[in-house]
């Protein structure tokens, strides 16, 4: 298997973990919103230990493979969505049930963009 294409893979298995994260993240959401701060901060640690770290090799790897091929505009947005779900997680130190959602629904049709859109352009390029 080529080098880029081992390191797409990784970053999709890597985006099972983000989805799974945003779908477990929906379902705590619990109606006693005391419990908010405590969720957030789990949300919070998980995305401080896995995601960054995703994110910058996303920047490294897959911003310059988008830039060969002419799609800077794939880069561009995947680059402004990075910046958004970022602010989410910072955010999510004063939590509310409506900021949990938006946090989540925006990194779950963040990985389904990387995955059903920049990936698969990817791939068709030979990468």
């Amino acid at each position: 298997m080529p080098h880029h294409r081992q390191r797409l893979y990784h970053l999709s298995l890597e985006h099972k973990t983000a989805m799974s994260l945003a779908n477990t993240v929906r379902e705590l959401v619990p109606e006693d919103e005391s419990a908010l701060p405590d969720i957030s901060e789990r949300v919070r640690e998980v995305f401080q230990r896995e995601m960054l770290q995703h994110f910058a090799e996303e920047e490294k790897h897959v911003y310059p493979q988008l830039v060969a091929i002419g799609r800077e505009d794939l880069r561009d947005r995947m680059a402004a969505e990075h910046v958004r779900i970022c602010e989410l997680a910072e955010a999510l130190a004063k939590p509310t049930p409506e900021l949990i959602e938006q946090f989540c629904e925006t990194l779950r049709k963040h990985v389904e963009f990387e995955e059903d859109v920049v990936f698969l352009e990817l791939e068709r390029a030979g990468y």
